[in-house]
């Protein structure tokens, strides 16, 4: 069955079209601002953390945080761990939120994995170890485009690769011609012999 979309007049739109129509044209990540740096970033003050305001895409939906958020986290009294601050889509309640994702502690802690399944699916803002005591160690992931990256155009990557492939052919075409000698321009009545691709002959009479 062929959909298509968006006209003026009896046609009714919702989540699912304007979902498909975002999903299929960018990767979900964060906005980048006006300065060219990354939106959402993560930072710690008296051992809260603060998310920065900014807009991020995920799956085709989108999250605007419009001021800083703040989350608290709590210490385990025996091992270090390591959370995730996780922009979470999760379709069951129809929402996308900044989630702070606990890890197991440990004596040798582990970076909880993101959820990614029909329900639920996470980009990581940071990684934030939490030692038994002292400051926050904050470890920015929203340039890895494995777990967070930018919002971007999709099929970007394969755009480049094809137009990498037409210039190497230009290339290679372009060097066999340069081989065979300059084109010429011939006024004769014969045909050239010696002529190049793209040499001019103006047969005189």
């Amino acid at each position: 069955m062929e959909h298509s979309g968006f006209f003026n007049g009896d046609q009714e739109y919702g989540q699912e079209e304007f979902n498909r129509y975002f999903d299929n044209i960018y990767e979900s990540g964060v906005s980048i601002d006006g300065n060219n740096n990354m939106t959402l970033g993560v930072t710690q003050e008296m051992g809260i953390l603060k998310i920065a305001s900014g807009f991020a895409i995920v799956k085709g939906f989108y999250l605007y945080n419009d001021s800083v958020k703040e989350i608290s986290i709590t210490r385990d009294v025996n091992y270090n761990r390591i959370d995730r601050i996780v922009i979470r889509l999760n379709l069951s309640n129809s929402k996308v939120s900044i989630e702070l994702k606990q890890g197991v502690a440990s004596s040798s802690p582990q970076v909880p994995s993101l959820q990614r399944d029909n329900f639920i699916y996470e980009l990581s803002l940071a990684q934030i170890l939490v030692p038994i005591s002292g400051s926050f160690k904050i470890t920015d992931e929203r340039f890895r485009n494995e777990v967070c990256g930018a919002i971007r155009p999709k099929n970007l990557s394969e755009f480049k690769d094809m137009t990498k492939q037409f210039q190497e052919q230009f290339d290679k075409w372009f060097e066999s011609q340069q081989a065979k000698g300059w084109r010429n321009i011939f006024i004769q009545n014969s045909s050239p012999s010696l002529a190049v691709d793209g040499s001019i002959w103006i047969q005189t009479v």
